[in-house]
């Protein structure tokens, strides 16, 4: 029963509180129908970089067995038709895999010489082959099997994009809007937030509330802070190249903030806001304690809360370094803010409002001023 309670609380933890949906005009979307060759999309995932993108984060699929890849592979030597793929083209013209990663996977490592063919019902008589050891009929059929794909196209909003992975994947897991944002802007934003999640300074600050998360609530919460940060710095651009302004769309900014990160900073930018991001994280833990991101809740421990972490993490960044004796002040001051009934109205309802935002995360970089102040 203790162990039951204990693993109960544990998964209360992980909640992340405050996180709010919003109902959009299906408008924009733009999705193209094409058929690709095996051989012209394995030439597009060998090249230099890769311009298919087959290893997403947010793909859960078990990995496939080896009878399952030689029926695969068997099926496109008989010419049956496959299940329809869907990519989304990226304004690179990268082709990330939103379905059909497995698929693709098979027929690639087929072609590599990864495995034999085991197991056939039909051609039996290419069992044990491995694809050097077809006849060049065979090997010209499937490197010929054309495959249909829908392609998702810029510049089709995010939000709309959301709407379609979840269509497509509602035969699996149904992905969340994080898993999604993780497979559309794979690259340094992506490899960053892998690093955040797993430092010391994320987890100590969060009181490992995290340790067992499967759904990336944790780099929701870091991609929230960083978009915003990057926003209020004027350094995220609309499609016209002018200065972005926030209306509302938390899916756009999120991957405005994303995007940013892989195209337009250099490694030593990203270098220096990891730094950035990892200290405020340790001062969050120096001057809160691992409940530094909760808000006050009677007779229970409160899931950590995505508006609380960026009030802190923003008022943090005012702060210049941790000191002792200002503990009590900070604490003090944290949790009048927190309970005041400004920031409950706040965060009732539409708390991502552009207003509301603004409001907050300026109230945060006051209340981090005030505390850095010498007269404390």
């Amino acid at each position: 029963m203790e162990n039951k309670e204990k693993a109960e609380g544990l998964e209360k933890e992980l909640e992340i509180d405050g996180e709010e949906e919003h109902v959009y005009p299906m408008n924009g979307v733009k999705i193209d129908k094409g058929f690709y060759t095996v051989f012209e999309l394995k030439r597009r995932y060998d090249a230099a970089p890769k311009r298919i993108i087959l290893d997403s984060d947010f793909q859960r699929e078990e990995i496939w067995a080896r009878e399952r890849k030689s029926e695969l592979i068997e099926s496109v030597l008989m010419g049956l038709p496959l299940p329809i793929f869907y990519f989304n083209q990226d304004k690179y013209g990268n082709l990330i895999v939103v379905d059909g990663r497995q698929r693709l996977t098979a027929l690639f490592e087929f072609m590599e010489g990864a495995f034999p063919l085991r197991r056939l019902k039909i051609l039996t008589d290419l069992n044990d082959r491995h694809f050097s050891g077809l006849s060049p009929v065979l090997k010209g059929r499937l490197e010929d099997f054309q495959i249909q794909a829908h392609v998702i196209l810029p510049p089709t909003p995010d939000r709309i994009k959301f709407d379609i992975f979840d269509r497509v994947n509602r035969g699996g897991m149904q992905l969340n809007k994080q898993e999604i944002r993780n497979a559309l802007y794979q690259g340094e934003a992506t490899k960053l937030l892998k690093r955040l999640i797993g430092s010391e300074a994320f987890q100590s600050a969060t009181g490992r509330a995290f340790a067992r998360e499967t759904r990336m609530k944790d780099r929701y919460l870091l991609t929230r802070f960083m978009s915003f940060y990057l926003y209020r710095c004027d350094l995220l651009k609309d499609d016209a190249g002018n200065e972005y302004i926030y209306q509302d769309d938390m899916d756009e900014i999120l991957g405005k903030g994303m995007e940013y990160i892989n195209s337009s900073m250099s490694p030593a930018r990203i270098q220096e806001l990891e730094k950035m991001v990892l200290e405020t994280l340790d001062k969050s833990a120096f001057y809160l304690g691992p409940d530094a991101f909760r808000l006050s809740s009677a007779g229970r421990r409160s899931p950590i809360n995505m508006n609380a972490f960026e009030v802190v993490m923003f008022a943090m960044l005012q702060i210049p370094a941790q000191v002792e004796g200002r503990v009590d002040a900070v604490r003090k001051h944290m949790r009048f803010f927190f309970d005041s009934a400004a920031f409950r109205e706040n965060i009732r309802s539409h708390r991502d409002g552009a207003s509301k935002i603004e409001w907050r995360l300026g109230e945060a970089v006051k209340i981090g001023r005030l505390l850095a102040g010498d007269d404390m």
